[in-house]
C-alpha cells in the first residue's frame, strides 16, 4: 500500500538555516485512497478564527470527479484527527487508480478565504485506519463537482525556452495510464517555484545527480513598470524551510512578446534522495501595478504565495554524488503558513 505524507510548518524535522518564531498554523497530512471511502489523518497547530477544509476527488491532483462535498474540520490549537469519509454515492475507485485529496486552510467561517492550499495523491492499493482521534466533519457545500487545480499555460525558462517543453497538457478525463506520472523532463532539474499551480512545470522525475535551479520570474508591460517592481519587491523563496541564497538575476527584457520580463534563479545543485518543497512569497515595500493589475500594500493582491513539491530519486546508474551541504530532504512536504499576513 502507497501513502503519500504532506506536512506544513514541521521545522523540527530538517536542519534549517534560519528558524521563523512568528506564530503559524502547520498541518501534516497523511492521506489513504480506499476502494469506497478516503482516510484523512491531519495533525499541527492552528490559529484562532482558522480551520482545516478538504474534498475528495477519483483522479490525482485534485482533477476528476468530486467523490465528497468540501468537508470542514473544526481544529484549534495542537491537534491531531482522523475521519474515514465514505464516497459520494456508493463511488468506487478501483484497484491502482489514482485518487487525491484537496486540503486548504480558510477561515472557518468562510471556506472562499484560504492562505493555503495542495493536493496529496494516493494510490489505492488497500486501505488504512485512522491514526488519531476519529471525528466527523461538517458539510460545507459542494464545492467543485470536479476540479483542476493547476493552469495547463506554458512556462517561459531563464535564459531562452520554456519549461518541460515535451510535456503535453492531460486534462482532468486521461484514457490510459498518465504520461505525467512517470514524466522525465527535457529540462531536469529546471524547478519553477510555483510549479504545484501550474500543470506544465511538472517537475516529473528528478535525479540526485541532476543540477537542481529553482527559478521564478515576473513580467511588466513597460520597462518603467519593471523598475519600480524591482525597488519594490521582497521575494521569500525557502526550499525545505531553508532560504535560497545563491540566487542571480537576469537583465530585464523582452520575451514572448511586448511585456518586460525579469528571472531569478537560485542555484541548489546535487540533492539527496527524498522529498522537497519550495516556499515562494512575495510582498511588495510600496503598491506596485505591472500595467495589469495592482499588487502590493493597500490593494486586493497585498501579497503572493505558492509552493513546488517534488521528489529527489536516485539516479539509475548508481553514480557517486557529492551533494549540497545547505539543503536537506524529508519524507514530509515543509511549508511555512503566515495566516493574515
Amino acid at each position: 500500500m502507497t501513502i503519500i505524507v504532506l506536512g506544513i510548518a514541521l521545522l523540527g524535522l530538517i536542519p534549517v538555516q534560519a528558524q521563523d518564531t512568528t506564530a503559524t498554523s502547520s498541518v501534516q497530512i497523511l492521506y489513504v485512497a480506499c476502494a469506497d471511502a478516503g482516510v484523512i489523518n491531519v495533525s499541527g497547530t492552528m490559529l484562532a478564527g482558522w480551520d482545516i477544509y478538504y474534498q475528495l476527488f477519483d483522479g490525482p491532483n485534485g482533477t476528476g470527479n468530486a467523490l465528497s462535498t468540501l468537508r470542514q474540520l473544526s481544529v484549534s490549537g495542537t491537534y491531531a484527527v482522523s475521519e474515514r469519509l465514505p464516497y459520494a454515492n456508493g463511488s468506487v475507485l478501483a484497484t491502482g487508480a489514482t485518487g487525491s485529496v484537496r486540503v486548504l486552510i480558510a477561515r472557518e467561517t468562510d471556506s472562499s478565504s484560504i492562505d493555503f492550499q495542495t493536493t496529496v495523491n494516493d494510490n489505492q492499493d488497500g486501505c488504512s485506519t485512522p491514526q488519531n482521534t476519529s471525528v466527523t466533519s461538517a458539510d460545507s457545500g459542494t464545492g467543485a463537482t470536479s476540479s483542476s487545480t493547476s493552469q495547463a499555460v506554458r512556462v517561459l525558462a531563464p535564459g531562452s525556452g520554456y519549461v518541460n517543453p515535451n510535456l503535453e497538457a492531460e486534462g482532468d478525463v486521461y484514457v490510459g495510464a498518465r504520461p505525467s506520472l512517470t514524466f522525465r523532463s527535457s529540462t531536469p532539474g529546471l524547478i519553477f517555484a510555483e510549479c504545484d499551480g501550474y500543470e506544465l512545470t511538472n517537475p516529473g522525475i528528478v535525479y540526485d545527480n541532476d543540477n537542481v535551479v529553482i527559478f521564478w520570474s515576473w513580467f511588466t508591460r513597460t520597462s518603467a513598470q519593471m523598475d519600480q517592481h524591482l525597488a519594490t519587491v521582497q521575494y521569500s523563496v525557502k526550499l525545505n524551510s531553508a532560504p535560497l541564497t545563491n540566487v542571480t538575476r537576469s537583465e530585464p527584457g523582452r520575451r514572448g512578446g511586448a511585456n518586460t520580463w525579469v528571472f531569478f534563479s537560485g542555484q541548489v545543485g546535487f540533492l539527496r534522495p527524498g522529498h522537497y518543497e519550495v516556499e515562494y512569497k512575495v510582498t511588495w515595500s510600496e503598491p506596485h501595478f505591472d500595467g495589469y493589475d495592482n499588487y502590493g500594500p493597500g490593494t486586493d493582491t497585498p501579497q503572493i504565495t505558492s509552493q513546488c513539491n517534488f521528489d529527489i530519486v536516485p539516479n539509475p546508474d548508481n553514480l557517486s554524488v557529492a551533494y549540497s551541504g545547505q539543503y536537506f530532504p524529508t519524507q514530509y512536504a515543509v511549508h511555512d503558513l503566515l495566516p493574515g499576513q
